[in-house]
């Protein structure tokens, strides 16, 4: 099997982005299936490629292994170009998208150690390869298990797993000081998003879709926010700092029983507790999971899970405090959307998230105004 990446560059050295191919060498393969019981599975193996262009440059693509009923997954990370201008790996440690983080969290033990009904895929092994990628190889879950047949009652499980979760590791986080551990990913990551900013002026306002779906007072809502980032991540960091996946959508999210697995940990950072869950309460929508007609009972299931699951393990944590944490994340994180809605129509594109734009402008749009809404009221706890 060759290598996806010609020459061999040093580890960490940008590569330059082709089409994709697992490069997975007969002596890994053979290292994985040692590790799978020590058996080979009956039949000839197979690799299927399940995830191709993702939007993340630092995921050069992920297959699925397979012979019988046996079958694992392969993920494999590389510094490169690609994918969407807004996730660009990075090299250095402490650089918000290090391109190998989520190989480092596997390795280290780190992910190991989620409790309350949380966890990580099983890892089965990290492998540096010679032409400076990683080869990530996991648990299989199996598509029924994804959250995207979940109800209401399976999410609200979900969210107080991770509460529990996070509630339990808060102590070790607060004294965790791993160089590719970094602190303030969502301080970059709203920093990254003033770009949107640039089209406040742009005549595309009066778009007969604007005008349609968008609140009236949707610029000047979110230019509020925009000039007011810094007092509304001061009320985010009003709670303990905990392990942050920091890409909880749907797609990320499994169940195993009554337990909750979490994928992707690209993005694991150390932040504040109350980013996870107000990422998943926009992002399920966002990503076309959930119907924004049903959003406000989405939203208190997660919420409300959420809230008990960390009482539960970090009792002496106000949760008036925590809801008030989520919501100024909430706010302060998805700002930018109503402006990606407007960027887009300006830049002529057909689509939006991947999705036909007739279909999913109006799906964003519906969850506008519950990003921009109690924003005085935000502010004034923020005095």
């Amino acid at each position: 099997m060759e290598g996806w990446f010609p020459g061999h560059p040093k580890p960490g050295a940008l590569l330059t982005s082709h089409m994709p191919d697992h490069g997975t060498g007969p002596e890994e393969l053979a290292e994985v299936l040692a590790r799978c019981e020590g058996a080979r599975p009956p039949g000839d193996i197979t690799a299927e490629l399940v995830h191709a262009e993702p939007a993340a440059s630092a995921t050069v693509g992920i297959w699925r292994f397979s012979a019988g009923d046996w079958s694992v997954i392969l993920k494999v990370l590389g510094h490169r170009s690609g994918g969407s201008a807004l996730w660009q790996s990075g090299a250095p440690e402490d650089h918000w998208y290090y391109w190998r983080r989520e190989a480092n969290a596997y390795s280290s033990g780190l992910l190991s150690a989620l409790a309350g009904g949380l966890r990580a895929p099983s890892c089965i092994g990290v492998f540096d390869r010679p032409d400076g990628t990683v080869g990530l190889w996991l648990e299989d879950l199996g598509a029924d298990q994804s959250a995207a047949g979940w109800d209401l009652d399976r999410y609200r499980t979900a969210a107080t797993a991770l509460g529990r979760a996070q509630g339990a590791g808060s102590g070790e986080a607060e004294a965790m000081t791993v160089p590719w551990l970094v602190r303030g990913w969502l301080d970059a990551f709203v920093e990254r998003r003033g770009e949107f900013c640039k089209v406040l002026d742009d005549p595309t306002w009066g778009h007969p879709l604007v005008r349609e779906w968008l609140p009236a007072d949707t610029k000047e809502a979110a230019v509020a926010i925009w000039e007011e980032r810094r007092r509304l991540l001061d009320l985010v960091s009003a709670v303990p700092l905990v392990l942050c996946h920091n890409d909880l959508h749907p797609g990320n999210l499994f169940s195993d029983g009554a337990d909750t697995v979490l994928i992707d940990w690209s993005f694991v950072s150390i932040g504040r507790a109350g980013i996870d869950p107000a990422t998943l309460v926009f992002d399920a929508v966002l990503d076309f999971y959930v119907d924004p007609d049903g959003f406000g009972a989405f939203r208190s299931a997660v919420v409300d899970g959420y809230v008990q699951g960390f009482s539960e393990t970090a009792p002496d944590t106000d949760p008036g405090t925590l809801r008030l944490s989520i919501r100024a994340a909430s706010a302060v994180k998805h700002f930018w959307i109503p402006l990606a809605l407007v960027d887009t129509l300006a830049r002529g594109r057909e689509t939006l998230n991947r999705r036909p734009l007739m279909e999913a402008f109006p799906i964003w749009a519906k969850v506008v105004p519950e990003i921009l809404t109690d924003i005085e009221l935000l502010l004034g706890a923020a005095s």
